[in-house]
């Protein structure tokens, strides 16, 4: 098959991100895991969509996945190390029009909206996913969005619309954007707890949040819209797909690595850090949004962008 070929530059290329990888891990401090002492989210996390967007598919998986094995030193780790690497993977796919096997073509984004599938599918067949059915919110949006735009993701994608315009930040709807985010995080602390409204609207405002702060970033100018926003969605559905991915081996290894008595009960945890997921996975998203239209425009424009769509 073509995309077993590789070229001199996709190594370099994959070396690169790979080596990337390992400085963040090891420099830079993540999130950390609420009721998981010690264990934290790296924002290699953030990076890996962007691999995927560069890359493609296939390349991406590898370099994210090299990235993040190198330095497992548990089982948990070493699971988790396919969860950038099924980032990258999900993220070239959607922006992707067709890619081969054998005598067949399938559209990237038929098979992105089935990893997500099979994905949402796990976590409802675990004992945690059946307590705690509204969980997966955020991947189930990924999906809806997947179906609803289908291959016009990639068709943005490819476009060289983002190359055109220069950028033109919002600093008002980012300020707002950060207001009601912290706002967000306020809410649920226990010196509230008087008011029995209030933390339910926690997580609706971590939304708004999220939504000012992004259309203050990309919400400028008019042409680059549509590639800027496949790169992220298809950064978000990557980012959602290694989130689910970290959930599955933690709740496969319970009583393993992590025995049930050092933990709360484990739906109940899930639900709580709901809020804290959803802002982790949207700063990450923006991340991989900002740094990766950047880094497309730049290749696109030296001429180093190869990947074929």
């Amino acid at each position: 098959m073509k995309w077993f070929k590789l070229s001199a530059r996709d190594v370099a290329f994959v070396a690169v991100f790979a080596a990337l990888s390992v400085v963040v891990i090891k420099v830079i401090p993540g999130f950390p895991i609420f009721g998981l002492s010690g264990s934290q989210i790296k924002f290699d996390a953030a990076l890996a969509p962007i691999y995927g967007l560069i890359l493609g598919p296939y390349l991406g998986f590898l370099a994210a996945f090299i990235g993040g094995i190198v330095l497992a030193n548990s089982w948990f780790s070493v699971l988790t190390s396919f969860s950038p690497a099924v980032s990258a993977l999900v993220a070239g796919l959607l922006t992707q029009r067709n890619y081969s096997s054998s005598s067949r073509s399938f559209p990237g984004w038929a098979t992105t909206a089935i990893i997500l599938g099979l994905l949402i599918l796990g976590w409802y067949a675990t004992w945690v996913g059946q307590q705690a059915l509204l969980y997966p919110i955020l991947h189930i949006s990924a999906l809806l969005a997947v179906l609803v735009l289908r291959g016009r993701i990639a068709t943005n994608f490819k476009s060289d619309e983002g190359t055109r315009k220069g950028w033109n930040l919002k600093p008002n709807y980012i300020l707002m954007g950060i207001v009601v985010m912290v706002l967000a995080y306020i809410l649920p602390k226990p010196y509230l707890s008087g008011i029995e409204a209030l933390p339910y609207l926690s997580l609706p405002l971590y939304f708004l949040g999220g939504i000012l702060i992004l259309h203050g970033i990309f919400g400028g100018e008019e042409g680059k819209g549509n590639f800027v926003a496949a790169v992220c969605l298809a950064s978000y559905c990557g980012i959602i797909a290694d989130h689910m991915i970290g959930n599955l081996a933690f709740i496969s290894l319970i009583d393993i690595v992590f025995p049930l008595e050092d933990l709360p009960h484990v739906p109940t945890l899930f639900m709580t850090v709901l809020p804290i997921s959803v802002a982790e996975r949207l700063v990450f998203t923006a991340i991989a949004t900002v740094f990766g239209v950047g880094l497309i425009i730049a290749l696109r424009r030296s001429g180093l962008f190869h990947r074929k769509l």
